[in-house]
């Protein structure tokens, strides 16, 4: 960030500072917002993109503001949610590989001054501007009678779902929880991670919305695919991931990501998360890992809105590195530095996902007629 601060040295002393407190203390207590909404009494209206990763902060605000914000928050925040990027003039229907229906552009700056209109001038919303949450259901492109790519209008999000496992079955399958678990208690897969030879996720924004194939068929990569669909699913709210890790170093990162696999091939990202192991327990402390155990660990992978055609399927690909979107884990369960170790290590990685350890994908099922 130094070739974007005015004075570099200003940035570098705040990395420095950010280093000196590597878990979730006082110091970051003071800058989460989230602990403060009580004290928020505007109106608010928030803009959210289905590629962007920090969507997540985007939906917390809304939630956070709109139902335990002052009287002046409460019931008075908007939040709209499109197929884009991260940004403010980005809002049109052309996102990373993707060309969505004219339909998923917004003109932002029209609808500001339509917020600012109403709040600040006493004039009417119109109807698509007055609902509480607008948020655009993303479906197949370039299939004609495909379901979705529509908006939909509702009072809060994320509607009514039914949270559904799909569990990481041994070869690479993705099977939904009325699956008989066969494999035994023994089912794993292992993957190396080599910080000095990381997997490559080129870039440092949210791929998103490009066929991940290059980084998919890269070793130590791995994917887990659902059989062809044989009719639609929605998943609409956020999607989490339950898996059951051991390692033989003391810490190391697992990468999750969901994509919608057409029938040509192409696996179109929708959304990842990366996480670190010695935080599974939560962020104001360290466990660092044990070789001889199975730890679990639960986080969330992202939020989204998308139907799955019938004729795709939906994979799930797990890594521990990808550089330079993810800095790689030294691996050593020594303290985080800026510049990176020279004693960092390698390791194996195992998932394991058996009838005993089942790791899983929960993901949010729409309920039919809900919004």
């Amino acid at each position: 960030m130094d070739a974007n601060c005015r004075v570099p040295a200003h940035n570098r002393a705040l990395l420095a500072e950010w280093f000196e407190h590597p878990d979730y203390d006082d110091y970051w207590r003071a800058e989460d917002c989230s602990r403060h909404f009580g004290r928020m009494n505007v109106p608010c209206f928030t803009i959210g993109s289905w590629y962007d990763f920090m969507n997540q902060g985007s939906i917390a605000s809304f939630q956070g503001r709109q139902n335990r914000g002052g009287p002046a928050s409460v019931g008075q925040q908007k939040l709209l949610i499109g197929p884009w990027l991260h940004g403010r003039r980005n809002k049109g229907n052309k996102v990373g590989e993707l060309v969505y229906p004219a339909n998923a552009a917004v003109d932002v700056h029209r609808s500001m001054v339509n917020w600012f209109d109403h709040h600040l001038k006493g004039k009417a919303l119109s109807k698509a501007a007055g609902a509480t949450v607008r948020y655009y259901v993303m479906g197949a492109l370039g299939e004609a009678g495909a379901p979705g790519n529509i908006w939909r209008d509702a009072d809060d999000f994320p509607p009514k779902t039914r949270t559904t496992s799909y569990y990481l079955a041994h070869g690479g399958g993705l099977r939904l929880e009325e699956s008989d678990m066969t494999d035994g208690t023994g089912a794993m897969t292992s993957l190396s991670s080599d910080p000095r030879n990381p997997c490559s996720i080129p870039g440092r924004g949210f791929p998103g919305a490009r066929d991940a194939r290059g980084f998919e068929k890269q070793e130590d990569v791995l994917t887990f695919t659902t059989e062809t669909l044989k009719q639609p699913v929605e998943w609409t709210g956020a999607v989490e991931v339950q898996l059951y890790v051991s390692s033989s170093a003391p810490d190391t990162d697992v990468l999750v990501r969901i994509s919608d696999v057409y029938p040509d091939g192409r696996s179109i990202l929708l959304v990842g998360y990366p996480w670190r192991m010695r935080y599974r327990e939560g962020f104001d402390k360290q466990v660092l890992m044990n070789p001889d155990r199975v730890h679990p660990v639960r986080f969330r992978v992202g939020w989204m809105s998308q139907i799955f055609n019938a004729g795709h399927r939906i994979r799930v690909t797990v890594a521990s590195t990808g550089a330079p979107l993810y800095e790689p884990n030294p691996q050593t369960g020594k303290p985080a530095t800026i510049e990176f170790p020279a004693d960092a290590r390698k390791a194996v990685n195992t998932i394991h996902h058996g009838s005993r350890f089942s790791s899983r994908i929960l993901a949010p099922l729409r309920v039919a007629g809900s919004r």
